[in-house]
């Protein structure tokens, strides 16, 4: 159960992720600033850029630990606290970046970015964050997956 939870969880936290993605790239293709769209200057671009980046390779992992889940159960619990570790810290990344793009508007009422951003924190600390799975995962390497607990 914890392992499909936690598959879930990460699903959740990516579908987070895809819903702010294209209003944030939208925002930064109309919003002026200084004579400008902001979409125009190389750090906003950066920033549009790098929240795709954290969250494909994110995408991969989840789906592997769907797969997992069904198919190799031997990996499973391994996989899927790896998975939501990892999607968690690209889910926050994310999220940090799609309210910085959108400036101060990105926690008013008038956006709901706020809104996301707060589900993928509570995403993230429901069962297990990652650095507590992650230490979980890193003791199992040492003395196999016969211990594996996060209790």
């Amino acid at each position: 159960m914890l392992d499909a939870g936690r598959i879930a969880l990460a699903a959740d936290t990516l579908g987070a992720c895809d819903r702010v993605l294209e209003p944030a790239v939208a925002y930064a293709k109309v919003r002026k600033q200084f004579g400008r769209v902001i979409g125009s200057f190389q750090a906003v671009k950066h920033l549009c850029a790098e929240m795709p980046a954290a969250v494909e390779p994110a995408r991969s992992l989840l789906w592997y630990a769907g797969y997992a889940y069904d198919h190799v159960p031997d990996e499973s619990r391994e996989i899927s606290s790896l998975a939501k570790a990892h999607v968690s810290e690209a889910g926050t990344a994310t999220l940090r970046t799609a309210t910085e793009v959108h400036g101060g508007i990105g926690f008013t009422e008038e956006c709901d970015v706020h809104l996301w951003f707060k589900r993928v924190g509570l995403d993230r600390q429901l069962l297990g964050g990652p650095e507590q799975l992650c230490a979980a995962v890193a003791k199992t390497a040492f003395r196999g997956p016969a211990e594996f607990s996060l209790s």
